[in-house]
């Protein structure tokens, strides 16, 4: 068919046509955050709200929020501090979190769900390993699994 056409008639069609989109803006932190979307998302279908606290810290050890938890589950004599993690910088996050949580006493139990474990530097994850009761590698392959766990666990 192109051969059928005219030189103009080419140029024509080139200068009305759409330029396609530019997706160099989808970099691994827009990912990121989509896994951050998916978490919360999970984590509202999962757990009733008023077992649920999204952001918290300590307000009697951490009053300016320093040592936060994504999702801490409470109604339990140990309440689950959740993390997600898509990252190294939020693995080691998490890991000084549960070390100062430990440090001041508090009572809990820990919970990390992964964007992908596998990215995690690691000698990041060894750390976070000796602090963390529970994993999941990821959370899109592992939602029954981690549904069925937070279930049992919040069973008083």
């Amino acid at each position: 068919m192109a051969a059928n056409l005219t030189d103009a008639e080419i140029a024509a069609l080139i200068a009305e046509a759409k330029p396609l989109p530019d997706v160099t803006f989808l970099s691994r932190e827009r990912v990121r955050s989509t896994f951050m979307e998916d978490f919360r998302s999970f984590m509202d279908a999962t757990v009733p709200v008023d077992r649920r606290v999204f952001d918290w810290f300590d307000p009697q050890h951490d009053p300016e929020g320093k040592y936060t938890v994504d999702c801490r589950l409470n109604g339990m004599p140990k309440p689950i501090m959740v993390y997600a993690l898509p990252s190294d910088d939020r693995v080691r996050d998490a890991t000084i979190s549960l070390l100062q949580f430990e440090r001041w006493n508090v009572p809990h139990r820990s919970l990390a769900i992964f964007e992908d474990q596998e990215e995690v530097h690691r000698k990041v994850l060894a750390r976070f390993s000796d602090m963390c009761e529970k994993q999941f590698s990821s959370l899109g392959a592992n939602k029954d699994r981690i549904g069925a766990y937070l279930r049992e666990a919040m069973q008083v």
